[in-house]
């Protein structure tokens, strides 16, 4: 399991969303998503999460902000896929995580160096209201066309994770279920 934040829809503070996260979940990365923050915010939260992903052994992805990954040493970069051309240091990383919606961004993404594709929205979510999930058969047709690990995303629950396994994703992520302790 994998959990991408969404701090301003928690119910507590950061640490303490993440503290009952990492004993209710046992994530094995956690992505600091944080879009609505600004630079100097997000360096500052993200100095007190990766530490603590140091020490319990959770792998810490950061955002969108190559910048701030590099400063912090941080060799976990996601990003999108429109963004992935314009890095330019892609060898700065270990992994680079990309969000990708269709079988043919996931052979670009590869193309352009990503080591793991994150997939969705799979089923209905809160986050995407208004927008169709692209379900369990196109995480398929993705999955089976890439030799890359896939992360689904989306409307993910515990009455639901097992098949998105069997769709060929390697692992799956939680947001809104995680920041609320739903999952």
């Amino acid at each position: 399991m994998i959990i991408f934040t969404d701090f301003k829809n928690a119910q507590m503070s950061e640490g303490e969303v993440l503290a009952k996260c990492f004993t209710l979940y046992h994530p094995q990365a956690i992505y600091l998503r944080e879009k609505g923050l600004s630079d100097n915010d997000y360096l500052s939260l993200a100095r007190q999460i990766k530490p603590v992903c140091d020490k319990i052994g959770v792998d810490f992805f950061v955002c969108h902000k190559v910048k701030i990954a590099k400063l912090l040493g941080v060799k976990n970069l996601h990003i999108n896929i429109k963004e992935l051309s314009k890095i330019d240091t892609k060898n700065d990383f270990d992994n680079i995580s990309v969000s990708v919606h269709s079988v043919e961004e996931a052979k670009l993404a590869k193309e352009q160096g990503a080591t793991m594709l994150v997939y969705g929205h799979i089923f209905v979510t809160a986050c995407k209201q208004g927008l169709p999930p692209r379900g369990l058969e196109k995480l398929k047709e993705v999955c089976d066309a890439t030799t890359l690990p896939v992360i689904a995303i989306g409307g993910i629950k515990s009455t639901n994770y097992v098949s998105v396994l069997q769709s060929g994703a390697q692992d799956f992520a939680i947001m809104s279920s995680a920041m609320n302790f739903t999952f």
